[in-house]
């Protein structure tokens, strides 16, 4: 008697947390603090932790908004919420949540069969769409990655750092392809050259810029900026400036300022558009038109879960208000 009282309580303490787990209320007010943290993370710009330069931008802007609030803020993890133990943890409880109630909702649909009809698969759709959405978020969040400011000039093939992708450019700059599996937007197209240098003979004389211990016989510089090289045995330091006001691309003008030294003075200047073959005494400059463009390489494999999984979501939401707001006047037709 006593054993079997005991058993009975036992059920009905499991049968309760089961009722709390898989119940309206619970499933609220996680969906609740899910959106209030996702709002706060929309609203509050969140700290880069990868790059020291774009996290030291971020600070400046941040303590411009909001001042000496900033450090209060940071301490309190606001501008961290979705790296955050506690949101992690929310989102794992929401995704728990939406299991069992997919599980014990499925149950019921298959152990009454005959009496169900088919619009009682929307809360399916709406359990299992917000369970998708959650899935690919985890994915995003565990293996997307996201790289800025690549510089890749036409004809190249750039290697992404850190990855197994490339991006390239046409050797007319007129389009950027990559590697299966990722996506790239283009930041800004600008001028680039590739330069050589040749004495009296033709001998290919070494270049190099300042900030280079080595020499080379070619460089390709991208002039998203003023450039600047050296042909030591000429005793020669050459300028290339891009000029503003123009189309940025492959007919983009160019300024050329050519100094000789010491002392340093202006040998020679002039502005040139595409390639150019440029002579100072005995030396022959080649300059080879070669555009650049800055991009951002993206990969985010959670994408397609995350958005199969709203459809199936609001296509479970929608279909579940229509159901709710026309079952009385089913129900007197039945």
């Amino acid at each position: 008697m006593v054993q079997t009282s005991s058993a009975s309580r036992r059920r009905d303490l499991w049968r309760l947390i089961w009722q709390i787990v898989t119940g309206n209320g619970l499933l609220v007010i996680l969906l609740l603090a899910a959106a209030a943290g996702s709002l706060a993370t929309a609203w509050l710009p969140q700290a880069p932790t990868a790059d020291p330069q774009a996290y030291a931008r971020w600070f400046s802007e941040t303590q411009a908004r909001f001042g000496k609030a900033v450090q209060t803020m940071q301490a309190l993890g606001l501008f961290g919420i979705a790296r955050s133990f506690g949101f992690r943890a929310l989102l794992a409880l929401l995704a728990a949540t939406l299991l069992l109630r997919l599980v014990e909702r499925g149950d019921r649909l298959l152990s009454g069969a005959a009496r169900w009809k088919w619009v009682e698969l929307f809360p399916l759709l709406a359990h299992g769409g917000g369970l998708l959405l959650l899935t690919g978020l985890l994915i995003t969040h565990l293996w997307s990655w996201r790289v800025e400011g690549l510089i890749v000039q036409s004809g190249e093939q750039l290697p992404v750092p850190g990855t197994e992708s490339w991006i390239a450019l046409q050797e007319d700059a007129s389009r950027v392809t990559h590697s299966p599996g990722i996506v790239v937007s283009i930041e800004a197209l600008g001028p680039g050259v590739r330069v050589s240098a040749a004495d009296g003979a033709g001998n290919a004389l070494a270049i190099g810029q300042a900030a280079e211990a080595d020499l080379h016989t070619e460089l390709t510089l991208a002039l998203a900026k003023d450039q600047h090289f050296a042909i030591p045995d000429a005793q020669l330091i050459v300028q290339l400036t891009p000029q503003s006001g123009h189309p940025a691309g492959a007919q983009t003008p160019v300024r050329v300022q050519v100094y000789r030294y010491p002392p340093v003075q202006l040998e020679t200047e002039t502005v040139v558009t595409g390639d150019a073959e440029l002579g100072i005494d005995d030396v022959t400059l080649n300059l080879v038109s070669q555009p650049y463009a800055q991009v951002t390489a993206t990969f985010n494999p959670g994408m397609s879960p995350t958005g199969i999984g709203i459809a199936l979501a609001i296509a479970g939401l929608v279909g579940s208000v229509v159901r709710s707001a026309h079952k009385p006047r089913t129900d007197e037709e039945d």
